[in-house]
């Protein structure tokens, strides 16, 4: 079942630009976040990250906390799920969406915990309102039975998105950090937000954004990204 036009509208009504508290997080918590990662319950996906899926739990003191400080920056929130990923290679193009589980979406706060080489990641003006998706635009749909998924399906026609520009990419910035995607991917998306992953800093964004990892390729030997993400909604 797919949101209806007046359920669409009211998310996109609500788009903010994408925010970056500095240094939110204290070392201390920033320990806390790593320790609940390392002693968690890890999940093995098929598409390579693993990951340690929280959902919330008032006797846990890191998440009490973090759930308070939270509430400095997004006022009264609920929280869907806690999401620790542990990633290898960077993620390509995707949403964050779920029909069921979050059908109004609001803001997704992703928090760097340990890097060993500096990168980024971009968040998309675009936005996919049907579900959540992979993009590969320009792909033959034949991936669709070879490429690993875990849980988003795979969109091969960038046209499909809100606010699709119909226009090619930025080959400036498709060069200084996505060449790990073909620029065919890129097609009609334009940037809202280049962001820096620096641990303990807030990264807050509206969760019907598309948003991917910028490239790491070439550092794979070197760079372990290790992040936290947590899908927050607002009582609306």
């Amino acid at each position: 079942m797919f949101r209806n036009i007046d359920e669409k509208q009211e998310i996109l009504n609500r788009l903010e630009p994408t925010l970056v508290h500095e240094n939110a997080i204290t070392e201390d918590l920033l320990n806390k976040l790593i320790s609940a990662y390392e002693t968690g319950e890890k999940n093995h996906k098929p598409t390579g990250p693993v990951t340690v899926d929280y959902y919330p739990n008032e006797k846990d003191e890191w998440w009490t906390e973090l759930n308070s400080l939270l509430t400095t920056y997004i006022g009264e929130h609920l929280i869907f799920a806690t999401n620790f990923f542990d990633v290898t290679k960077p993620h390509i193009i995707h949403n964050d969406d779920s029909l069921a589980k979050k059908p109004r979406l609001y803001k997704t706060v992703v928090i760097p915990l340990r890097i060993k080489k500096p990168t980024n990641f971009v968040v998309f003006d675009q936005c996919y309102l049907d579900g959540p998706i992979k993009g590969r635009h320009g792909a033959k749909q034949e991936l669709d039975a070879t490429k690993a998924k875990y849980y988003n399906q795979n969109l091969f026609d960038n046209s499909q998105l809100e606010y699709y520009t119909n226009n090619m990419f930025d080959e400036v910035i498709w060069n200084k950090y996505l060449t790990h995607q073909p620029i065919e991917r890129f097609w009609g998306l334009s940037v809202e937000k280049i962001v820096p992953w620096k641990p303990g800093n807030i990264i807050i964004f509206d969760t019907a954004r598309l948003h991917c990892a910028t490239d790491l390729i070439e550092n794979l030997d070197i760079v372990y990204s290790h992040i936290w993400k947590n899908d927050v909604y607002k009582k609306l």
